[in-house]
């Protein structure tokens, strides 16, 4: 696989099967290593897709299909009542192509979904809601300002859409973090603006509001302080509470730190309560474990820090939490993506605190971590 790719996209999903068992899956990208026969990974060709599925003696490859079109920069996978859907961009006929794996008959079909899209659309995403709503988005890239914002949903009876808005004046809006209010249709995003001309573009860590069952586009706003000396440059992620709609996000500074924020329920935005420098790559993992952050130090490898019960309307304070060390086998000392398992992903419930990871060294492959606290 070429797993470096997309650290927002969903690919470590569990799936809830008709007898109620449930189990975890990984689907992505699948190619040769560098040097390897057709087709090769790299981020401009995504040409295959593969399934695969944890049973008790390990990893069980199930499925491999050929996506069509021309697919680029990854796909994205969420999971929906025993079925794990797959999307991504085609850059050739300009659509976005849906693939979806059956878990019990374990039958993979792909289709187009009804909308064409613009010449420079890129950077999908899925989620999906706490209701069951499957959403999927995308930017359309326009280098030098203008760009624009898409997102479609799916409320069960059909696809919605597309609520095309402004990306705020900015080239796009990409790299999306996506959070949910448990009990309303109201959703946060944590994206990337791009500003600029190719190849001196600059970046802006920003968050976008929108609202599930309106008619109109995400609302996007500068809405993180820059700590002194240092400007938010990207994302990391972002997570609302089910119990309080406190929201935690952390963002990627331009000097390379990851910074903390908070949200109170009905409240503004912190500036950054803590700063972690050298940090690339923050994921949160909500298990019943707690809230957790997993995080990559440079040169280090993996770590994480659990807040077991979060206060509602607290922010965590995460320079008191102890700072766990995972060990991984060698190739992992910079970890450039981490994938959660995640209720932003899947309809089944989240089974623990599990994560897939990439190296810097070893792009081409992935490493599923189980934690238990």
């Amino acid at each position: 696989m070429f797993g470096g790719w997309g650290p927002h996209l969903g690919h470590l999903i569990r799936s809830l099967a008709q007898d109620e068992s449930t189990a975890l899956y990984w689907v992505d990208d699948a190619c040769s290593q560098a040097g390897g026969p057709a087709p090769v990974c790299d981020v401009l060709h995504n040409s295959t897709l593969g399934t695969y599925r944890l049973d008790a003696a390990g990893w069980t490859a199930l499925q491999e299909v050929t996506l069509p079109g021309k697919i680029q920069q990854n796909t994205g996978t969420i999971e929906r009542e025993g079925t794990l859907y797959t999307y991504g961009v085609d850059v050739e006929s300009h659509v976005v192509r849906e693939c979806s794996f059956d878990t019990t008959a374990s039958v993979q079909t792909c289709t187009s979904l009804p909308f064409t899209l613009d010449s420079y659309a890129n950077y999908i995403g899925a989620a999906i809601s706490p209701q069951g709503y499957r959403l999927v988005h995308w930017t359309d890239v326009v280098d030098g300002g203008g760009g624009s914002f898409e997102f479609i949903i799916n409320y069960g009876g059909g696809w919605n859409g597309p609520r095309k808005g402004s990306a705020a004046g900015y080239n796009d809006a990409s790299y999306i973090h996506i959070a949910f209010q448990k009990n309303s249709t109201l959703f946060t995003m944590h994206g990337q603006l791009v500003s600029g001309l190719a190849p001196n573009w600059s970046f802006l860590g920003a968050v976008g509001d929108g609202d599930l069952a309106q008619d109109l586009p995400v609302t996007w706003s500068n809405a993180l302080a820059a700590p002194q000396g240092d400007t938010v440059a990207s994302t990391n992620d972002i997570h609302i509470d089910p119990v309080s709609s406190d929201t935690h996000l952390f963002a990627r500074a331009t000097s390379g730190a990851a910074l903390y924020y908070f949200r109170p329920n009905g409240g503004s935005w912190s500036g950054p309560l803590f700063t972690l420098p050298s940090a690339y790559r923050v994921r949160f993992s909500a298990s019943s474990a707690g809230l957790a952050m997993a995080y990559g130090l440079a040169g280090k490898g993996l770590f994480y820090r659990l807040a077991p019960s979060p206060t509602p309307g607290e922010p965590i304070d995460w320079s008191n939490l102890v700072e766990t060390a995972v060990p991984l086998p060698p190739g992992y000392e910079n970890v450039v993506a981490i994938y959660p398992e995640s209720s932003v992903y899947q309809s089944a419930p989240v089974g623990g605190f599990h994560l897939a990871v990439v190296g810097e060294t070893k792009q081409n492959e992935v490493l599923f971590v189980a934690i238990q606290p």
